[in-house]
């Protein structure tokens, strides 16, 4: 479940600076169980978390990626979609009859060849990996087992063999040997494509002994995407700027994309998880492997639970992480409920740290009010990109507010951070300073975590998720009138179950959805603070489930067993000897969150984002600005040491300067360290919470801002002095003008901190 995930979305894919990426579709609510949280659009679109794929592109390439997604609510981009079905001619019709008997249970695979055919992985070039690292396949299945005349389409695989890793150590850990059980690991979302799953699985530590296979869902990415230009057609739809309009604008691209694969010859019914667990167990047949251990998060629980339904023959052992029921129903569509607990839990570590007590002691209250206030006003922007905005504007609502922090709370590095965020964000609102968040509305070329978007709303409506929504939402709203509106309104989910039956998606037999009951080995994993798949959800799936130890991991978000640093080692022990006692030290040695103090509250890296999507070559002129007087900084901070030093050590006279000498040192080092102090917190930003570079820095900053300030007046009085001077002693024009060099570097720097939102006051 990369995708159970939490709000909006909005634009293509923005490549704005260094940041700035794949906005995605407008992206609203129809939050899914994310195998690590997703931006979830308005028209249910979902974008796994910045943590399920960590270093995808780079954290900081990330930073407001996802995030920055996020904030742009209504925002762009595209809702109809034009679909693609994968016509592979197997030995079946395109269609199925209307009324067409299904095939009785035992002859489900009586179509499936068990064959794999290996291919170059369409991935290749994306990422690194040395040959037999990684490698990708495919098998031929039928679309619907339950109908004998259906089509077949092919589904992609890949697997990534196990390998030592450099930090073994054998004394510690023995010999390193291979172990013949390879992990099964079942993809969020659903509809999330394999390329990022394989990018941040690679250096896993579960793959450190262990085969690991990853089957890309069927309507995924090379498995057959029906409506891979989703977010792609008639940006006019969405970039509405009513409440009412935006809420209506999410059924077009749902019913676009249904229609067009119907169209095509996709039988829409086929794509629900019992179908996804009976590819699973052709995959492992297709293999040869007798067993194998499953491993599945978020929407990876729901499959697992109706994979270990399915083959329970071919299962050695399973984790099953931040936990959905199997059993149909919008389990995971309260999501204002879900986060004021996860609001409540924060307050109460705050509470037991000074800095975060003293500075941040509402988060709930701050949160509220933040959010009443753009639902009585909402954000309007002026649109960068026409394409992507064709009335020129763009317009946010309110519930983005609350679904920023709902989105930090997948990962629980961002803990710390949540409460400075959220004072910094309420500040923002309350000034309706805006003008940063321009850089939302413009486009970008590809990048990002793919999502098949049409596979995720079949999975809704044929798994039955869409007809309780409006129950869930009504539900939400009555606890939690405020945050209960990232969700919409009960009409919103009325009108998806509607669109679900006309075409053909009824909920499945509620039987196949029937709770699991085995005695199989199982380790049922949550964390305390999954914002979207919360406890609760995990314990009610415990009593069918005989021999399952339940692991509540405290101060962890949204598929601990794959973001807790120890995770891997966690799943590599049970799996290890499943029987055996199991190791709970990674859970148990959980810390609180160390929170930070109040940021640096700064527009700066957004508004440098609008700046070069509004001019391009601004880019290379800014990289002048503040890269060349960075530069000359730093090289006059350590010459301005190094050549008396030098002198000294030759015996040559030294030049006497009126003090200017010390004076040009103490400018340039300041200015060196304000540049440096200045880039290494973006960086560090960055790293304790993306989402961070909407509203500004880590608090440390300012001192560096503070800095390059004292640098530009120093650099003024150099600049006077040396004039004032330059006849008084004998000066060499190098002399001259390295002194004019480091002053006017330094009155440089001072000019962008205060043209860019960088002054410390």
């Amino acid at each position: 479940m990369s995708g159970v995930g939490s709000a909006p979305q909005c634009g293509d894919k923005a490549r704005l600076p260094s940041s700035i990426r794949r906005t995605g579709v407008p992206f609203r609510r129809i939050l899914t169980p994310g195998g690590a949280g997703a931006i979830c659009g308005a028209h249910g679109l979902c974008y796994p978390s910045l943590g399920e794929f960590e270093g995808i592109s780079g954290m900081t390439r990330r930073l407001i990626a996802a995030g920055l997604a996020f904030v742009a609510s209504t925002c762009l981009t595209i809702d109809a979609a034009l679909a693609q079905a994968d016509d592979l001619a197997g030995d079946g019709a395109a269609g199925e009859a209307a009324g067409e008997a299904p095939a009785p249970d035992d002859d489900l695979f009586a179509r499936d060849s068990f064959s794999v055919t290996p291919i170059i992985c369409p991935f290749k070039g994306q990422f690194d990996y040395k040959p037999g690292e990684i490698s990708c396949g495919l098998i031929t299945v039928p679309e619907n087992r339950e109908r004998p005349r259906s089509r077949k389409i092919q589904l992609h695989y890949v697997k990534l063999a196990a390998r030592k890793p450099a930090r073994w150590d054998e004394a510690k850990d023995g010999e390193w040997k291979k172990r013949e059980d390879p992990i099964i690991y079942l993809t969020g979302g659903p509809g999330v494509a394999v390329t990022g799953y394989a990018l941040r699985l690679k250096d896993h530590g579960a793959r450190d002994v262990r085969d690991m296979y990853i089957l890309e869902q069927r309507g995924v990415g090379y498995s057959g995407d029906y409506c891979p230009l989703y977010s792609n057609v008639d940006p006019a739809a969405t970039n509405v700027h009513t409440w009412e309009e935006y809420l209506a604008a999410r059924m077009k691209p749902i019913e676009a994309c249904f229609a067009a694969a119907k169209a095509r010859g996709v039988d829409l019914s086929a794509y629900n998880s019992i179908e996804n667990a009976r590819d699973v167990h052709a995959l492992r047949r297709a293999l040869g492997i007798e067993k194998w251990n499953v491993w599945g998060i978020s929407y990876g629980s729901i499959l697992g639970q109706a994979y270990i339904k399915e083959d329970p023959e071919g299962v050695r052992a399973a984790v099953l992480d931040a936990i959905v029921p199997l059993v149909q129903g919008a389990h995971f569509q309260t999501v204002g409920t879900f986060l004021q607990r996860d609001l409540d839990l924060l307050e109460k570590a705050c509470a037991t740290s000074a800095v975060c007590k003293a500075h941040f002691p509402d988060l709930d209250g701050r949160l509220e009010a933040a959010m009443l206030a753009v639902r009585k006003e909402p954000i309007k922007l002026k649109a960068l990109d026409p394409e992507l905005a064709p009335t020129g504007e763009v317009t946010i609502f309110d519930d983005i507010v609350p679904a920023l922090p709902f989105q930090m709370l997948y990962e629980q590095k961002n803990y710390g951070s949540i409460p400075a965020f959220i004072e910094a964000f309420a500040a923002l609102i309350e000034r309706r300073d805006f003008e940063g968040l321009r850089a939302l509305t413009a486009s970008g070329g590809p990048g990002g975590v793919d999502v098949s978007q049409g596979m995720y709303n079949a999975i809704m409506c044929n798994d039955g998720w869409a007809f309780d929504l409006a129950r869930a939402i009504e539900q939400d709203l009555a606890a939690e009138p405020v945050f209960g509106r990232m969700q919409g309104s009960p009409e919103v989910g009325e009108a998806i179950a509607k669109v679900c039956r006309k075409y053909g998606m009824d909920p499945r037999p509620a039987e196949q959805y029937a709770p699991v009951e085995t005695d199989l080995r199982i380790v049922i994993a949550n964390g305390e603070m999954d914002p979207i798949t919360p406890p609760m959800l995990a314990k009610s799936i415990l009593p069918g489930l005989s021999n399952a130890t339940y692991v509540e991991f405290p101060y962890a978000g949204h598929g601990p067993t794959r973001s807790v640093k120890c995770g891997g080692a966690f799943v590599t022990k049970f799996f290890d000897n499943p029987d055996g006692e199991l190791d709970r030290s990674c859970a148990d040695d959980m810390k609180p969150p160390e929170f930070v103090g109040p940021l640096f509250e700064t527009q700066a890296p957004l508004r440098i984002a609008t700046a070069i999507a509004e001019t391009p070559p601004m880019a290379l002129a800014l990289g002048l600005w503040i890269g060349l007087p960075a530069f000359f900084l730093v090289f006059g901070a350590i010459n301005y040491v190094m050549a008396p030093a030098s002198r000294l050590i030759d015996g040559a006279k030294s030049l006497r300067e009126a003090g200017v000498r010390p004076l040009a040192w103490l400018t340039a080092a300041t200015g060196a360290a304000s540049a440096l102090g200045l880039a290494a917190a973006v960086g560090a930003s960055a790293a304790a919470n993306e989402f961070l570079l909407i509203v500004g820095l880590l608090g440390w900053a300012k001192g560096y801002a503070a800095a390059g300030l004292v640098s530009a007046a120093l650099g003024v009085v150099l600049f006077v002095s040396t004039i004032l001077n330059r006849g008084r002693e004998h000066r060499s024009p190098g002399v001259i003008s390295g002194l004019m060099v480091t002053s006017l570097s330094a009155v440089a720097l001072g000019a962008f901190l205060a043209r860019w939102d960088l002054l410390p006051f």
